[in-house]
């Protein structure tokens, strides 16, 4: 997943994945999804998106929407 995914990137985000990827070989952190992810996270998604996001995710109710959306919307707030 994380070869494929940064096969993409240009510019800054190629550089930036270039660094990271030496940083993570000579620190001998593991080249899992999970690491890339938080890395890329951290680095690319303010904290004060990921704050609102996990707010929007507390205050998430079905209400009188379907299933379908409820869940369309939890999937969307709970990957930050």
């Amino acid at each position: 997943e994380v070869t494929f995914t940064t096969r993409f990137f240009r510019g800054s985000a190629s550089n930036w994945w270039h660094g990271t990827k030496e940083y993570m070989m000579t620190n001998e952190v593991e080249m899992k999804w999970e690491n890339f992810s938080r890395l890329f996270m951290g680095q690319y998604v303010p904290d004060s998106f990921t704050f609102q996001m996990g707010c929007e995710l507390g205050e998430l109710k079905q209400g009188r929407t379907s299933v379908a959306e409820y869940t369309r919307k939890f999937n969307e707030l709970v990957r930050f």
